[in-house]
């Protein structure tokens, strides 16, 4: 099985659950619930141990000490942990991207192939190899273009296919085109899936406590990712 089988289909990335942002407001207000609960909790305890004999003050900020200690520790980890899971998934979508940047650059260049041997049966072949280049060809086709690796892109592609009827109507080049409009939703959804986890994984080390623990927790800022093919993209 391709390893490209193995990653997210779109329908999958969509559902995946989403990580949320963790703002000041989120943690303070999990951080201020935490401390009332584990307060309850700490006295339940305490008063378990004394049987009938009514807590003492002490006791009671004991209680309160125990309950914030516990919420401190809590909250390192969790944010940690929120961390780190937008760390891994965030290089796991921006492998995706690489995969399935590669699948449609396989994909063009068998869609190539099929339409060369599409223009074989024309009677003008120079012509028609130059309107499915559109200008890269102009100087003639050659086999250094070949050993560049220089493919078409798809905005290209629909152009062709809908100059030539007999070759919209081909099943293996309606195919090839539904592979790709899937292929390329699915590098739209990561990349802006990738930059929005970037940018809250970025704000995150940045803020307390992650800016004074991020040495120890090894945490770099991530770069965004800058589509460099946004010509390409069909609309």
């Amino acid at each position: 099985m391709k390893k490209y089988m193995i990653l997210y289909r779109q329908g999958d990335l969509l559902r995946m659950k989403k990580i949320k942002e963790r703002t000041y407001l989120k943690k303070f207000s999990t951080f201020i619930i935490g401390l009332v609960l584990g307060w309850f909790v700490f006295l339940f305890i305490f008063a378990s141990g004394e049987g009938v004999e009514p807590l003492s003050d002490f006791q009671g900020k004991l209680a309160w000490a125990c309950s914030l200690l516990t919420m401190i520790i809590f909250e390192l980890v969790s944010e940690f942990n929120y961390l780190k899971k937008l760390e891994l998934t965030s290089a796991s979508l921006k492998s995706n991207i690489s995969v399935y940047k590669e699948r449609e650059r396989k994909l063009l260049s068998k869609a190539e192939e099929i339409v060369f041997k599409f223009f074989q049966h024309e009677s003008d072949i120079q012509k028609s190899v130059t309107s499915l280049r559109s200008g890269k060809l102009q100087e003639g086709y050659s086999e250094e273009n070949d050993n560049n690796g220089s493919v078409i892109s798809l905005k290209d592609l629909k152009v062709t296919v809908e100059s030539y009827p007999d070759l919209k109507s081909d099943n293996h080049i309606s195919k090839i085109l539904n592979q790709l409009e899937e292929s390329q939703n699915i590098i739209m959804n990561s990349k802006v899936r990738y930059n929005e986890y970037v940018s809250y994984y970025n704000v995150g080390i940045a803020s307390f406590p992650a800016t004074i623990l991020s040495g120890l927790w090894k945490l770099k800022p991530l770069q965004f990712y800058v589509d460099d093919d946004i010509d390409d993209i069909d609309v």
